[in-house]
């Protein structure tokens, strides 16, 4: 009997192992997470870090079963010269599908908000919580600068 429990108990751990994290919900950038990060361990100078601390922070993502939906607010940036220039926010909302994940991601496809461009996601999770997603790459503007964005689950 008491070898059975214990296979049993395995089992739950090995199947809670396996379980795939929850992206369906509300997910508010994390500003204070993200600077953070890349200021320790990005490749970025001076300009470009401030110019991503003025967009960090705003942007909410929302996962439903099918769809993605994006919304950025507009706003103002200051740029090097202490110009303020109008920042264009969005609201886009794309189909996506999974297409794979491990015990603490989530691969998607589905459309780059502004640029329409096809393209592949992992979003990582650090807990049920609160995740990241990679945005460096040959596919962007920040090809070699290993940026993250964290993102809190608001609902």
């Amino acid at each position: 009997m008491r070898t059975l429990a214990v296979a049993g108990l395995l089992s739950f751990l090995q199947f809670g192992a396996q379980a795939q994290p929850v992206l369906v919900g509300q997910w508010k950038s994390d500003a204070v997470r993200t600077i953070q990060f890349n200021k320790e361990r990005a490749r970025l100078d001076d300009k470009k870090l401030e110019f991503l601390s003025q967009l960090m922070g705003k942007m909410t993502v929302t996962f439903t079963e099918d769809l993605v939906a994006y919304d950025m607010p507009d706003g103002n940036m200051r740029f090097g010269g202490g110009q303020t220039h109008w920042f264009q926010g969005f609201k886009e909302t794309h189909p996506y599908s999974q297409i794979g994940h491990t015990r603490n991601t989530v691969a998607v496809r589905s459309t780059t908000p502004v640029s329409g461009n096809d393209s592949i996601t992992v979003y990582n999770f650090e807990d049920a919580n609160t995740m990241w997603v990679y945005l460096g790459g040959a596919d962007n503007g920040f090809p070699e600068e290993h940026l993250r964005e964290y993102f809190i689950r608001m609902r």
